[in-house]
């Protein structure tokens, strides 16, 4: 199930997945005038290639200094960094291909 909604002038996209709600940020693409998502105008990643991804992660850390974790799935080859929203919500900040499964 898809949700459009606008959080303090930004847009965003909830997927919910398996009792989880997905929070994915929409960006304004210049070229088309259109939102589309944060993540694959920036890295060419679906929200849901991060989603699967979070599902079938091979490693996972918390960077404090950014206070986000930073997952790596290797059945995907993708790399995530999400953090928790209120109520368990998970904000997916952004993935992108490649990544470390030391």
């Amino acid at each position: 199930m898809v949700y459009n909604i606008s959080m303090e002038q930004h847009k965003y996209k909830i997927f919910k997945i398996s009792g989880k709600k997905f929070v994915v940020k929409m960006d304004l693409n210049p070229l088309t005038n259109d939102y589309e998502y944060h993540m694959y105008i920036r890295h060419l990643i679906t929200p849901q290639e991060a989603i699967a991804a979070y599902f079938a992660k091979t490693t996972e850390t918390y960077n404090q200094e950014y206070d986000r974790y930073e997952l790596y799935s290797k059945t995907y080859d993708i790399t995530v960094f999400y953090t928790y929203l209120k109520e368990e919500n998970i904000l997916l900040i952004t993935a992108f291909k490649g990544g470390s499964d030391d």
